[in-house]
């Protein structure tokens, strides 16, 4: 009996670390950068490191215009939205290039407004590059594809890395990387039974 719980005990030591850091690599959508329309900077910043992305594969040639997507307010001056186009105007990118949508406050509104945004626009490539954290790309990437299942626009990601540093490998160990992983896992369990 003891020499089965101290085998317990080591399988379970063995394998927690690969489980756990499964868990974070699973919520981490493969980068797949295609020519695209769109690049669709999701809302959610806190360090300006998404419209950096953003502003990187734009002025690779990734896609013609970026439709920033959020509507939350940082005060009671200004909106995230505005403050990601000040920085995009910033590292210049021309404004008739940037594309406002400001109604969305989660990111199943953000597929919801950009798909109405896109209405009326011609598309080349029939596709959309979402830009957001790294950690947030398997949900952004299932909730548009669920938005734009009737379409025949394809979804592709492209993850930034955070300056705040949620830690993607040992991720536990760290407070803040905890409570982030954990409320996105939350957040993808509830969008997949919701939507």
């Amino acid at each position: 009996m003891l020499a089965v719980l101290v085998g317990c005990i080591i399988l379970a030591l063995l394998i927690y670390r690969p489980v756990l850091n499964g868990m974070v690599q699973y919520l981490v959508y493969p980068d797949t950068r295609k020519p695209s329309d769109f690049i669709v900077l999701l809302g959610g910043e806190t360090d300006g490191q998404r419209t950096r992305k953003a502003v990187e594969l734009y002025k690779e040639g990734l896609a013609p215009k970026i439709i920033v997507s959020s509507g939350a307010r940082i005060s009671w001056r200004t909106t995230e939205s505005k403050e990601m186009v000040a920085l995009l105007k910033q590292l210049h990118v021309p404004e008739r290039d940037i594309i406002l949508e400001q109604k969305s406050r989660s990111t199943y509104e953000n597929a919801l407004y950009t798909k109405k945004t896109m209405e009326g626009q011609t598309l080349r490539n029939k596709r959309l590059t979402l830009v957001t954290d790294d950690w947030h790309t398997r949900r952004s990437v299932y909730v548009f594809r669920q938005v734009f299942d009737e379409s025949d626009i394809e979804i592709c990601s492209v993850g930034s890395h955070s300056l705040e540093k949620v830690q993607l490998t040992n991720w536990w160990q760290d407070h803040e990387s905890m409570q982030t992983i954990l409320s996105e896992w939350a957040r993808l369990i509830v969008y997949v039974i919701k939507y």
